[in-house]
């Protein structure tokens, strides 16, 4: 229905308990309207009833209406003409002026047909459910924002775990190749280094060389104090060998039992000669373990890697040979093959 400006005195609409939950427009200056009142409220006691038993009438049916109502303004009773239709999602009140112009316009509301009053059913419909998908969207979007945050929390987590994952996994490697008494490469660390440098060595044409060494009479210190003792003496070894070995290049290991083995990148056999003769006169230094003084000597292998050298193994075996010399020499000495 559309209703022409000139001729309307005022339009609201309202719920069907005839509440006003929206102004159109009021000419009128009506007394009392305002959102979330009686749409009875602005007309005289007579008007309010006849207005509100209609409204219950039609609750939930479709029709339209037009009637009389006395509204009280100022200091008379004015009489209007109130006409409009009833939905079953709402109720739409037209009020026009007693014009000729606003009766022409409430006869021609009178006349409304079936084929009309669907298509103000329908638009009221509409309405309505655009209201309905608007706030069903919003409860989707608060979903979604509730959901996101938690991605957000479990991404977070995620990452937590994967670095923690992360550092275990590297904690087990490193277990893997290092040995517990000591603290340096193990067996199998120690030749995955090699196997890497040798070939490094020979892709380069750069010198490598490994040393072989082993304490001397060791089992006497483990018969005489004890293998924790022994122990101990193992430790105390490592770190002065380290102390006279370059940090971050050479590499010490342990090779098994009293038995180690360091890697010297970039050092010829002369070198490697060098570095066994600190370590020979490092170890002639007595150990002391609490009351107790050891004497320690250090029988030492030396070996380079050179064209007749197939991998890392055979020079170990070459430096181990090396050992074998010292040993046979009396000990306490250095070596080379």
């Amino acid at each position: 229905m559309n209703f022409d400006p000139a001729t309307t005195g005022f339009a609201v609409m309202c719920d069907e308990k005839g509440i006003i939950n929206k102004i159109i427009r009021d000419d009128m200056g009506v007394t009392g309207l305002a959102l979330g009142q009686p749409v009875g409220q602005f007309v005289d006691s007579s008007s309010r009833t006849k207005l509100l038993n209609f409204l219950v009438e039609l609750r939930g049916k479709g029709a339209a209406f037009d009637w009389e109502v006395n509204i009280p303004q100022q200091d008379q009773i004015q009489t209007y003409r109130l006409a409009g239709a009833v939905d079953e999602d709402g109720l739409l009140i037209v009020g026009a002026s007693t014009s000729q112009r606003a009766l022409n316009l409430l006869h021609e509301l009178m006349k409304i047909n079936d084929e009309q009053a669907n298509a103000l059913r329908m638009a009221v419909k509409d309405q309505t459910q655009t209201v309905r998908a608007q706030r069903e969207s919003e409860s989707i979007y608060d979903e979604i924002s509730r959901l996101n945050n938690e991605l957000v929390t479990l991404q977070r987590d995620l990452a937590k775990k994967n670095a923690e994952l992360e550092r275990l996994n590297a904690e087990m490697t490193r277990l893997a190749v290092t040995d517990s008494l000591t603290g340096v490469y193990n067996r199998r660390g120690f030749f995955e280094i090699g196997a890497r440098e040798i070939d490094r060595a020979r892709r380069f044409g750069r010198p490598l060389s490994v040393i072989m060494f082993d304490l001397d009479h060791f089992k006497e210190i483990n018969d005489t104090y004890g293998h924790p003792a022994g122990d101990e003496v193992l430790r105390l070894v490592v770190s002065r060998c380290q102390q006279n070995l370059r940090s971050n290049v050479d590499v010490i290991g342990r090779y098994g039992g009293d038995e180690f083995t360091v890697l010297l990148p970039e050092s010829p056999l002369e070198n490697a000669r060098s570095v066994a003769g600190r370590l020979l006169n490092a170890a002639r230094n007595p150990l002391s373990l609490g009351n107790t003084q050891f004497d320690i000597t250090f029988s030492l292998g030396v070996a380079t890697q050179d064209e007749t050298v197939a991998d890392f193994e055979q020079l170990l075996q070459r430096a181990d040979r090396a050992l074998y010399l010292a040993k046979e020499s009396g000990r306490n000495c250095v070596r080379t093959v």
